[in-house]
């Protein structure tokens, strides 16, 4: 089990192009590869563009949509309204322009290494 990180996730309750976080959610050991901007060509696969992510632990099972962020962040978004939501979007990008959104959700708690696999652009 490769771990090398901790990461946030905010639970989207709205669309990708509408986001509505509903929930905050720190994930303790995940595996994190951020293959943004790498291209791997000539005899190997081409990986470009996406952040691979390995959950452990269960509390709570991701969806497409969710944003995701390395390391433990301690932003909170203000949801009161759908304006304070797009202001507290905005100083999010600003503050964390790594985050990604996660595309994929592959469930493999079953086997002999039980995992989650994120793939987030």
């Amino acid at each position: 089990m490769l771990k090398n990180a901790d990461c946030t996730i905010y639970e989207n309750g709205g669309t990708e192009t509408n986001i509505s976080i509903t929930a905050k959610h720190v994930v303790k050991d995940v595996y994190w590869y951020d293959s943004r901007g790498m291209t791997v060509t000539r005899n190997g696969a081409q990986i470009s563009d996406a952040v691979i992510v390995y959950l452990y632990s269960f509390g709570y099972v991701p969806k497409a949509g969710d944003i995701i962020v390395r390391g433990e962040c301690g932003f909170d978004f203000d949801s009161t309204s759908p304006q304070t939501m797009a202001a507290s979007f905005r100083a999010f990008r600003e503050q964390h322009p790594d985050f990604a959104v996660i595309k994929n959700v592959l469930d493999a708690r079953y086997g002999g290494l039980k995992h989650i696999e994120l793939t987030a652009r």
